[in-house]
């Protein structure tokens, strides 16, 4: 390789070919010096020396840059000087980072008084879009924002909630606008979808579904079961309080109770920790899946909330004691198992059922006709038995 008219380097390698008069001359850079030359042995070239003094500039030197060079000039009505504009980038980036310590700042806000972990990433989640989308020190651009960009009644709520949240953070005050929770139609799917449902994934998803669908416990309470919830003998299990929920001791069948316990008990949850949401988007994906190999769009309607929603159904089909699905879903308001009694109603009532009746002619049998989950149907009898009936 030839040395560095420069500096004399001999560490230098080839960086191209220019050609010239139909030649081609190759050209070196030097590893010490950066600078890019032409191959000496072409001097005979009349050009050479006009493609030498073009690139005796080294690269990377201040010398070689022009202190008001310019990007985008394909016109030049949009050029951009960055000279100019890189303030505005800074002031940008200055704000960015501010709004974003603002947001760590209103989480750690709400750690301290006492909200849940649930709802402190749902309301910092929410104020970040809204930050994106509008100025949060403009209550009037949050609520345009607000209304263009969701389009959901509920989700348009919540949000509304997340950001009074932050301006009573910030001291700030506005007029905060009335969306009314929309109640939509609950989907109950069949027998047969609900057993593909359940019974899809591997061993520990499939458990987690026969869990949900026995107890009707929301997802995150079935992720925080731990082993000493679990009552092996009286095949009982304590769901522990949620945000939404009260804590209540629920009866499981056996079957269930030897699914739980074939699990490793190597941690002290019975189902290992995840991120939040990823079993419910597991459970959907593999449900897309179903739906296409079965042919049934219905199937992609099913989320672990749906089976929550056939417990509900189930256990007041079987006792038609509202306040003991109450106790059974852990509400807190008997208005929101009104919601699953109407929609028993509405879902039965052109439905004519065979029901099975029995009499008890002690107390002995009395309770296990309850145990059973008969109802008893009062009146007066001649014969001191008791009447007890249940759907079939």
């Amino acid at each position: 390789m030839p040395a560095c008219p420069e500096c004399g380097n001999k560490k230098t390698w080839k960086d191209g070919l220019r050609y010239v008069q139909d030649k081609s001359v190759q050209r070196f850079l030097c590893r010490s010096c950066c600078l890019r030359f032409s191959d000496p042995s072409l001097n005979d070239l009349k050009d050479h020396k006009q493609i030498q003094n073009i690139q005796r500039m080294a690269l990377n030197r201040s010398s070689s840059l022009l202190s008001n060079r310019q990007i985008c000039v394909t016109q030049t009505t949009e050029t951009k000087n960055l000279a100019e504009v890189a303030p505005e980038i800074k002031a940008q980036r200055e704000s960015t980072a501010d709004t974003k310590g603002q947001i760590i700042s209103f989480a750690w806000h709400l750690k301290k008084i006492g909200r849940r972990e649930t709802t402190i990433e749902t309301y910092s989640k929410f104020v970040e879009v809204l930050s994106k989308i509008s100025d949060l020190n403009d209550p009037d651009s949050v609520k345009l924002a607000i209304a263009t960009h969701f389009n959901n009644q509920n989700t348009k709520r919540s949000a509304c909630c997340a950001y009074d949240a932050y301006l009573k953070y910030a001291g700030g005050q506005w007029e905060k606008p009335e969306y009314k929770q929309e109640h939509t139609q609950v989907f109950i799917p069949t027998n047969e979808e609900i057993q593909l449902a359940i019974n899809s994934g591997k061993r520990m998803s499939v458990i987690f579904s026969h869990f949900i669908y026995e107890t009707g416990a929301r997802v995150n309470e079935a992720e925080r079961l731990e082993w000493t919830d679990i009552n092996r003998e009286q095949n009982q299990v304590t769901v522990r309080a949620s945000k939404n929920g009260k804590a209540r001791t629920i009866p499981i069948s056996q079957h269930l109770t030897s699914m739980l316990f074939s699990l490793s008990e190597k941690g002290k949850t019975v189902f290992p920790k995840r991120a939040r949401g990823n079993r419910q988007i597991a459970f959907r994906t593999r449900l897309r899946t179903l739906s296409k190999i079965h042919d049934n769009p219905r199937l992609k309607k099913i989320h672990y909330h749906t089976l929550r929603h056939c417990k509900a159904l189930r256990e007041y089909d079987k006792t038609l004691n509202m306040q003991r699905v109450k106790r059974i879903l852990g509400h807190k308001s008997i208005l929101t198992t009104q919601r699953y009694v109407e929609l028993y109603e509405e879902l039965y009532e052109n439905t004519q059922r065979e029901t099975i009746c029995e009499i008890a002619l002690n107390i002995q049998e009395a309770k296990k006709l309850k145990e059973q989950g008969f109802t008893y149907e009062t009146g007066e009898y001649h014969d001191d038995g008791k009447l007890f009936w249940k759907y079939k």
